[in-house]
């Protein structure tokens, strides 16, 4: 049966316009992830051809990802970018714990979040835009900084390995603090929280085990309460309030932004915000301090500014901060969300690793047994997570957008 001339133009017609849509959907789909980073293309709002061409560009670059993940599996690609974030993130507060050897702790801190928040300067703008985004990102900057400040506390009275251990507490303190909003916790979470506790305590020589703790060596919890504690037990109880805070800055990220759907440009202008919190929050530590010394600013830095560790401080704020969180939301775009939440758990592997390289700390046989408890429960809590992200499918025909941290991951970088 021939069609007639009017029933081929509506048939034309509907194709071009589905092509259009699907093309529309890529178009925003690359928006939302790193790819848009490279398009090379800035247009005025409002500018029609501009965007054209700019969405001309994206579908360019949309191949040439395709291309270049022809070979090797996004799998491998992201298990192998995954293991060198986590040596990255772990090596983190190894190096805080060198810095304090030779300056303030504040300051290093201060000095970090410059150099980080630099890096994310180019995506500033965007996010301004937006007011939800800024009053979140002035939100969440003030729990990173709380987390940060326990955190330096803590690794100036504690070994570095024991702090990047108990720092993993995190993962399980996330799920729990939903449950107590309300939020259903399923039952494996408590079953890692009872294994994180009782690796906390082995750790801390809280209770006697044969074999590993002598009753004689344990640490009374009445002592303890009574600050007659030793002072790793102080640093170790400060580490773990920093991980409390950073389980509430990322379920905190979830409820401020859940269901809203962030432009990649947008998420890395919200992180820079919480960066330039952080920083106006250690240097008003530091203006505290000044005015209360009543002393030339070296006593307080530590160093005058010319023997300042300045490689250590562009190092860990550009490469280990700044760098690996943005290379982490191309990595959450290659694996599954329990996938990556298993690779989260190898973190503190890496911090006991870099603690051994760079300052020669060991774990006692107990500290031992209970670090292994401890990672054994971030992996047990990580056990059963739905995968409810959307992943960058490279083989597909239209993207979809980089998956952003839930309560099932460790969540944002930004916190490390």
């Amino acid at each position: 049966m021939t069609k007639s001339v009017g029933s081929l133009d509506e048939e034309e017609e509907f194709e071009l316009e589905d092509a259009r849509e699907r093309a529309a959907e890529r178009n925003a789909a690359i928006e939302s992830t790193f790819l848009d980073d490279f398009v090379g293309v800035s247009c005025e709002e409002g500018d029609i051809s501009c965007e054209l061409t700019k969405q001309s560009a994206r579908e360019v670059l949309w191949a040439r990802w395709n291309a270049a993940n022809a070979g090797v599996s996004k799998r491998t690609k992201g298990l192998a970018l995954f293991g060198a974030l986590m040596a990255g993130f772990g090596v983190n507060i190894t190096l805080i714990k060198v810095a304090q050897q030779e300056m303030s702790a504040d300051l290093f801190a201060l000095l970090r979040f410059v150099a980080g928040s630099l890096v994310f300067a180019p995506f500033l703008k965007t996010a301004l835009r937006d007011d939800r985004i800024v009053r979140g990102g002035f939100e969440l900057g003030l729990w990173v900084s709380l987390g940060y400040y326990f955190q330096n506390v803590g690794v100036e009275f504690t070994d570095a390995a024991r702090a990047s251990f108990i720092s993993s507490f995190t993962i399980i303190c996330v799920p729990i603090i939903a449950g107590m909003s309300g939020r259903a916790v399923r039952p494996l979470t408590w079953t890692a929280t009872a294994i994180a506790v009782a690796g906390l305590g082995m750790m801390e020589n809280i209770f006697a085990v044969p074999g590993l703790v002598d009753p004689a060596q344990t640490t009374a919890v009445a002592d303890a309460i009574a600050g007659d504690a030793p002072a790793s037990l102080r640093g170790d109880l400060f580490t773990l309030a920093s991980a409390l805070i950073f389980g509430i800055h990322i379920f905190r990220t979830d409820c401020i932004f859940n269901g809203v759907n962030l432009k990649h440009k947008e998420s890395m202008g919200l992180v820079c915000i919480q960066m330039l919190t952080v920083v106006v929050v250690f240097f008003s530590l530091l203006v505290k301090d000044y005015l209360a010394c009543d002393c030339d600013f070296t006593v307080i830095a530590g160093e005058p500014f010319t023997e300042m560790p300045w490689g250590l401080i562009a190092f860990v704020g550009v490469v280990t901060t700044a760098g690996c969180v943005y290379l982490e939301t191309v990595a959450l775009t290659l694996l599954e969300s329990q996938e990556a939440t298993l690779m989260y758990s190898t973190e503190p592997v890496w911090g006991a690793v870099f603690a051994y390289l760079l300052l020669g700390e060991t774990l006692s046989p107990s500290a031992t047994a209970g670090a292994m408890l401890i990672l054994a429960s971030t992996v047990v809590g990580s056990l059963g997570v739905n995968d409810e992200d959307v992943i960058l499918d490279t083989t597909a025909s239209t993207p979809t957008p980089t998956p952003k941290p839930t309560l099932a991951k460790k969540g944002d970088a930004a916190t490390r």
